[in-house]
């Protein structure tokens, strides 16, 4: 039940729950990637060490070899965080290494510039998860508190099935809000090396999928996400999103299916150039890097059945959206 306790991370009409917590929950990991972001790190951190309200919880920072001071400043001010501090920048697949660490049944993974919604944001998403063991990772509602955008606002339009209370079955992998049962996570490769970032979620749902587990979009569970622009380019962004798309496609799936795909990819991101061509060399060069890794990609992994590629549904619709 919600009460009429006023949240200080979100607008005053968002309220806390009051349920009491069971101390005999399970122990869980709450990974956090971070890249020379000092500033947004330590008010995510605050968040996590100081308000979450969960009896039981491990929290691993993954440092990508930052140059701000970031791996210090953990070290100084989080004696209870758990640091991994990498000498470069491995990118987004630097999360294999809290997820390789991580002792917990469930791992929440956050950006450094993102963070639960609220106290009892965790306690909520285990109890979730508790109910529904044939559910392998869920995805929260992500808000940006700043600039008032829901960055997942639409995404149950895209699923399988379901409703808003008892979420949507889909292809479901929001980074910065998440969570993944460790168990489920040891059965995969992990994240791709290759993608460095952008559509990693993409990759791992499919890999998930490919071996009959299921993941969720849950969004009565909300991540809060500052959108911090440091280290963020449209142009680069486009490029890895562009590249990643075409590579998980032709990873994932046959020949006769991953071809079609792509040349329908191409032509809507072909015309995404005509009316943004501001953006028309992130385009071309993530096509470009997409179709250089192409035949790569098809030898990593196992490729999808004909009954499994039918099964994606409404997935496509994702893949070619606005």
């Amino acid at each position: 039940m919600k009460t009429g306790v006023p949240n200080p991370w979100l607008p005053t009409n968002w309220v806390v729950s009051e349920t009491p917590i069971d101390a005999d929950l399970p122990l869980v990991t709450i990974g956090v990637l971070n890249y020379n972001r000092r500033e947004e790190l330590r008010q995510t951190l605050d968040c996590l060490t100081k308000a979450i309200q969960y009896p039981n919880v491990e929290i691993i920072v993954v440092d990508n070899g930052s140059t701000d001071g970031s791996a210090e400043m953990v070290r100084a001010e989080f004696k209870d965080v758990t640091l991994i501090a990498l000498e470069k920048n491995y990118a987004t697949p630097a999360r294999n290494f809290f997820y390789k660490q991580a002792k917990g049944k469930y791992v929440f993974s956050y950006d450094d510039d993102s963070f639960p919604a609220t106290p009892s944001t965790i306690t909520e998403a285990v109890r979730f998860l508790e109910q529904r063991s044939d559910i392998a990772a869920v995805s929260f509602f992500c808000y940006q508190p700043i600039t008032g955008f829901a960055e997942s606002g639409e995404l149950q339009r895209f699923g399988f099935s379901g409703d808003p209370s008892s979420g949507y079955e889909g292809l479901f992998f929001v980074e910065g809000g998440m969570c993944i049962r460790k168990d489920a996570f040891s059965k995969i490769e992990g994240y791709d090396t290759d993608f460095i970032w952008g559509a990693e979620g993409a990759d791992l749902t499919l890999q998930l999928y490919n071996r009959g587990m299921k993941t969720m979009y849950y969004p009565q569970i909300a991540t809060l996400h500052m959108k911090s622009q440091r280290n963020r380019n449209n142009n680069t962004n486009i490029k890895y999103f562009t590249r990643n798309y075409l590579w998980t496609i032709s990873k994932h799936f046959p020949i006769y299916i991953a071809l079609p795909l792509s040349i329908f990819y191409i032509l809507r991101k072909v015309l995404a150039m005509i009316l943004h061509p501001d953006f028309i060399s992130g385009y071309v060069a993530g096509i470009g890097q997409g179709l250089s890794g192409f035949m790569k990609q098809r030898k990593k992994t196992k490729k999808l059945s004909l009954r499994q590629v039918i099964g994606l549904k409404r997935w496509y619709l994702f893949l070619y959206r606005w």
